[in-house]
């Protein structure tokens, strides 16, 4: 491995840490990277995300923990030692990090550990050698011819570099005793091999055909285990006509002709009604937060509900939940959802910056929102699996040529099981719910339509990285292209109406918001202005010359109609004609002059006294604590029921019944 990251320039190393460890910290240099990328854990990873053909020639090289000679797995996979197809996908192997050429062989990661049993083989002799003592392993390696001179990693990779080679392995078993060969032939196709006999004769050291197969590293023996294996390196070699599979084509699906504009009418529309909903959705929540449920997640009920304010399908709103949720636009305080910080500034951005943040978030997601099995805003066991097909699908669909779609959903399953086989799992009904849900995402994301890729699909395909993040320049050409610059003004029409053609401003939707009623969102808005909206505005402290400065400023031609004007200023000269103020008592006196002295008592500032008539005065304090402040400053107050007559303070005497032991006793 090592001597492959030194041929690479450090951008191409940059992509591999990226690709490959996305969540651990960026490798100093070439020998950390390497270590990293032969590690299990980071193996297993990239195996799960390889295509069909990636993954049987995976599968192939994982016999030979110490490499296969391109002949040998040439012959193996059933193709030319110079085949193209082989070419192709040990190129993509090596971009992976997982195989590279080595002078005639192919060297891998340790593939063998995370493949394990493939084809009915036993595991790689690394594997078993490594649990055997030292003696062992240097008896092996002499009769191997291998080196011997070494420490036990030495001889580990001695021996498994010997028992790689099929010539070494043939010549081995040729010399041995006939009795042996037949013993290594019966137990080629069953690699765990148990005989009492046997076993006991190994433990006593007794020559025996399977003794002698054990010293020469052709069957492995551990004397704490039972039975005996036939490593994967010997197995391979002893079925002479077994062929491992190797299919390069994915499965036929002859694309179908498309309507090139009707693609494009879809996605345009798709990613308008996504913006607009997922603002729509986040207003919502501004209003009323969302609440979760007892063990996390949002219900069906609220889903239904948000639904319904915002004219979407209940479904949906898992989706732009989600999205607002990894892009940070929502958060849970009081276990309710609600718009964060972040979100008014995001609302600040233009509309095809909006939306390149929300498309962002969700090529690259971990999360599976249309996964009806759980909650909204839960996460599922598929999340992580899902990120790896959506990106699959958007890739897949990008190889389709302009106006052509694939023929159905289930061609579309397909391919997505060639393209990523241990992820959708071997059956197709078992992956085809996970291949619709995914689809469905790329309809409402305008990403895909008509079974065929939008132009938005194109740029997303074209400025993804290695890691799924898209790069903003192209894709933000297509977003333009797609969604209206944002609306700076407006149409006021006389019948109280407010037309805009595109998604309004923020600023200009947080005027109309606040003084007019939203009647419908999507490709247009409008607005309806009434008493009620207009009187919303006065009461959050705007007065009528500020309302129509800010109108005309908003006005497509800075004209405000006649019946906007007019209900303007005759409900601004109404407002506020009554005025309604908290008190908390009253205190009332038929001698005005005794009240009219309680606001200079210093001791008295507290009550906050405020003459409401000559007769009476408003208290900002509880009846109680009033009482309590003038009788504390020397008066004899009285306190007094709605009636009018006079309330009466009457001492609480507290009582609880007896209690009887005796009756308690059990």
């Amino acid at each position: 491995m090592l001597d492959l990251l030194s041929g690479l320039a450090a951008p191409r190393l940059a992509e591999l840490a990226a690709a490959h460890l996305p969540d651990a910290p960026a490798p100093v240099d070439r020998r950390e990277l390497a270590a990293a990328l032969m590690d299990p854990a980071t193996v297993t990873g990239t195996v799960a995300v390889l295509s069909l053909p990636e993954l049987q020639v995976a599968e192939a090289l994982s016999l030979r923990a110490a490499g296969t000679r391109r002949t040998d797995l040439a012959h193996l996979l059933g193709v030319p030692a110079g085949d193209a197809d082989l070419s192709l996908v040990l190129g993509r192997l090596e971009w992976h990090a997982l195989a590279w050429p080595d002078e005639g062989w192919i060297r891998t990661a340790p593939i063998h550990e995370v493949i394990v049993g493939g084809y009915g083989f036993g595991p790689s002799a690394r594997i078993e050698l490594a649990q055997l003592p030292l003696d062992r392993l240097q008896r092996i390696a002499y009769n191997l011819d291998a080196p011997v001179g070494r420490d036990r990693a030495g001889l580990l990779d001695g021996i498994c570099a010997a028992l790689a080679d099929a010539a070494t392995v043939r010549a081995a078993f040729a010399a041995a005793p006939e009795a042996t060969r037949d013993l290594l032939l019966s137990i080629a196709d069953e690699p765990f091999y148990f005989d009492p006999r046997q076993m006991g004769a190994l433990r006593t050291n007794r020559p025996t055909p399977l003794r002698w197969a054990v010293d020469h590293g052709l069957v492995m023996w551990n004397p704490a285990g039972m039975a005996a294996v036939l490593p994967s390196e010997v197995g391979v070699v002893l079925r002479e006509g077994f062929r491992a599979d190797f299919d390069p084509a994915p499965p036929l699906q002859v694309p179908v002709e498309v309507s090139a504009e009707m693609v494009r009418r879809d996605g345009a529309a798709a990613v308008r009604v996504a913006l607009a909903q997922v603002t729509a959705l986040l207003e919502t929540c501004g209003r009323e937060p969302v609440p979760m449920l007892k063990d996390g997640g949002v219900g069906t009920r609220e889903l239904r509900r948000l639904g319904k304010a915002i004219g979407g399908d209940p479904l949906d709103m898992r989706l732009w939940l989600t999205l607002a949720g990894v892009s940070g636009l929502i958060g849970v305080t009081d276990n309710r959802v609600a718009p964060s910080a972040y979100y008014d500034d995001w609302l600040k951005l233009d509309p095809p910056a909006q939306y390149g943040e929300l498309l962002t978030a969700w090529l690259v997601m971990d999360a599976a929102p249309l996964d009806t099995g759980a909650p909204a805003l839960l996460r599922t066991e598929r999340d992580e699996a899902v990120s790896v097909l959506r990106r699959s699908l958007v890739s897949l669909l990008n190889g389709l040529p302009d106006g052509y779609a694939l023929p159905s959903l289930d061609g579309i399953n397909a391919l997505q099981m060639y393209m990523r086989p241990l992820l959708t799992g071997p059956e197709p009904q078992e992956a085809y719910p996970t291949t619709a849900m995914l689809w469905r995402e790329l309809e409402l994301m305008g990403v895909g339509a008509l079974h065929a890729p939008t132009g938005l699909c194109r740029a997303l395909a074209a400025e993804a990285g290695l890691d799924g993040t898209p790069r903003h320049p192209a894709l933000r050409a297509e977003l333009e292209r797609l969604i209206p610059a944002a609306q700076r003004t407006v149409l006021l029409q006389s019948d109280l109406t407010a037309v805009a053609t595109g998604a309004p401003a923020a600023s200009l939707a947080a005027l109309l918001d606040l003084t007019a009623d939203r009647e419908s969102r999507g490709g247009g808005h409008t607005w309806r202005f009434s008493e009620a909206s207009v009187r919303r505005a006065f009461d959050r402290g705007s007065s009528a010359e500020e309302l129509l400065a800010a109108l005309r400023e908003a006005a497509t031609g800075g004209r405000v109609p006649q019946p906007l004007q007019y209900l303007v200023t005759d409900l601004a000269r109404r407002h506020g004609a009554l005025r309604v103020r908290p008190v908390a008592c009253v205190l009332r006196s038929d001698d005005p002059a005794l009240l009219a002295e309680l606001p200079r008592v210093r001791s008295l500032a507290g009550l906050g006294l405020t003459e409401l008539a000559p007769t009476v005065y408003a208290s900002v304090l509880p009846v109680a604590e009033t009482l309590a402040a003038l009788r504390a400053a020397g008066y004899a107050p009285a306190g007094e029921h709605a009636d009018g007559t006079i309330a009466f303070d009457r001492v609480t005497k507290h009582r609880v019944l007896p209690s009887h032991p005796d009756q308690d006793r059990s």
